[in-house]
């Protein structure tokens, strides 16, 4: 057949990006001669993020709502355990889709129906960036109070949350290598860190007892804190092929499954734990983590907190963010480069970093943001990965990258570009879930007739997945799935062997 020039990022190219160029792949396929990951390096990927002050701030929110420390425990490993399950199943899609997840998506729901994933990964990235920089700017500010006495208010805040954006934003400009390469030394870092200072703060822990709760009694409150802490790492389900993308094609999706789990779940549940002992030592368990830990620890601890977890990690998580959100940016606008994109969506991070943390300080109304979260986004995830599973894992690759490739309407057009199995079981399970969401913005009926308790992201992964099992079964899919052989749909080698 004859091959034209490929373009920068195209199926055909053979770059090979290292730490310290910049990445040119975004959506396209990655040819199997450029996967050089390895399924355990998921793991890494996922641990090393989980130890910035962002992140533990999901398990100090438990605390603050009135539980005691046993029963923080008890509602943050089940939360954890029930997200790293969920978000697991996302990661064996990418190193047979050969792209992004909210490409992959496109498969499932339609070559434009994947316009949802995008969207939903976008408003996930921009919400957790917001949250990250915040975090890390009162951290700075906190421990430069200490040592120079510059103070604490809002300008100080915006000049802080100002550089550590422009760190992150520019390490995700250069893409995959270089944020992989920093993996392992943040990870041990910041772990050590922390540790550390569970041993330096031991003197102050406390086993509270709880009882003043946030919804009234004790079992409400205590599914809050599993939901809460639930949406961290379902909130990295749509990002986690990204990384996997990188990974061969022969590799195991159980290996995937489980390298990501372990990553996900020892990571998760160790910081937030370690979010929750540390609010125990505040003298009001109401304060803010990234206030109150750099306060409370010494300050030789205070600075190493700063610039590990307060800093390298939140760096780290904010850059994945942004570096997803760029590549789910050009899912939509697949006609500019990864680069351009990450830069544009940088510049919006900022904005509404600054407008809905500073302006409005809408850090308050994080439980409520991330439980609405879930029930948009769980049913998007059950989807996919009962879709993925249902199909055996086989994709027609070119089809999924159809919309950018001139390969005409491909397999995944469905029905006008949307698969109307996929999008009635979606908006049957997030409507279900509004229905039992249980938070200060949205509260639907149900709740009240089950002791308030939150059911949101549970029953829209239900409901979502029977209904889609159910329509494949009532309404098979015809031609979405390549033979037997499982390269079978694979590119076509432009010009030089895999």
């Amino acid at each position: 057949m004859g091959v034209t020039a490929a373009q920068p990022g195209g199926i055909g190219t053979s770059d090979t990006p290292e730490a310290g160029t910049i990445e040119v792949r975004g959506v396209d396929y990655i040819p199997e001669r450029e996967r050089r990951s390895h399924p355990r390096n998921l793991a890494w990927a996922m641990f090393g993020p989980q130890f910035g002050f962002g992140n533990m701030f999901f398990g100090s929110l438990v605390i603050t709502f009135g539980l005691g420390w046993w029963s923080a425990v008890t509602s943050i490993a089940v939360g954890v355990f029930l997200g790293s399950a969920i978000f697991a199943g996302m990661a064996i899609m990418a190193p047979k889709s050969g792209t992004n997840n909210a490409t992959t998506s496109g498969a499932f729901f339609g070559i434009r129906g994947r316009y949802l994933g995008s969207a939903l990964s976008i408003l996930i990235a921009l919400g957790f960036t917001a949250i990250l920089v915040w975090t890390s700017g009162q951290t700075v500010i906190v421990v430069f109070d200490r040592i120079f006495g510059t103070g604490t208010g809002n300008v100080q805040l915006s000049i802080a949350m100002a550089i550590i954006a422009l760190i992150a934003f520019a390490v995700a400009i250069y893409g995959h290598d270089t944020i992989a390469s920093m993996f392992k030394i943040i990870s041990i870092s910041s772990f050590v860190v922390c540790i550390l200072s569970v041993i330096v703060l031991s003197n102050k822990f406390h086993a509270v007892h709880g009882g003043n709760y946030a919804l009234g009694t004790f079992w409400p409150t205590w599914v809050l804190g599993v939901v809460v802490t639930a949406s961290l790492p379902i909130s990295w389900g749509p990002f986690i092929g990204d990384y996997g993308r990188y990974i061969p094609q022969r590799a195991r999706s159980r290996d995937c499954a489980f390298w990501a789990f372990i990553g996900m779940f020892g990571g998760a549940l160790i910081s937030l734990l370690i979010g929750a002992y540390v609010t125990t030592t505040f003298a009001d368990p109401t304060t803010l983590l990234a206030t109150g830990y750099p306060k409370v620890a010494p300050l030789w601890l205070a600075i190493l907190l700063m610039l590990t977890a307060g800093g390298l990690s939140n760096i780290e998580s904010a850059t994945m963010s942004i570096y997803n959100a760029g590549i789910d940016l050009q899912a939509i606008f697949w006609r500019l480069s990864r680069t351009v994109l990450t830069l544009a969506i940088s510049v919006i991070a900022l904005v509404v970093s600054y407008v809905a943390l500073i302006g409005f300080n809408a850090i308050n109304s994080v439980e409520a943001f991330v439980t609405l979260i879930l029930a948009f986004v769980t049913p998007w995830l059950i989807i996919m990965v009962v879709g993925h599973l249902h199909r055996r894992g086989r994709y027609y690759t070119l089809d999924v990258q159809a919309f950018r490739t001139g390969n005409g309407k491909g397999a995944y057009w469905f029905d006008g570009g949307f698969n109307p199995r996929a999008w009635i079981a979606w908006i049957a399970g997030t409507g279900v879930g509004l229905l039992f969401t249980e938070t200060s913005i949205i509260t639907g009926p149900f709740p009240k007739h089950i002791s308030g308790i939150d059911l949101s992201f549970t029953s829209a992964a239900i409901v979502a997945a029977v209904v889609y099992y159910g329509l494949l079964k009532a309404f098979p899919e015809r031609g979405v799935v390549p033979g037997d052989d499982p390269a079978a749909g694979a590119p076509p080698v432009l010009g030089m062997a895999e």
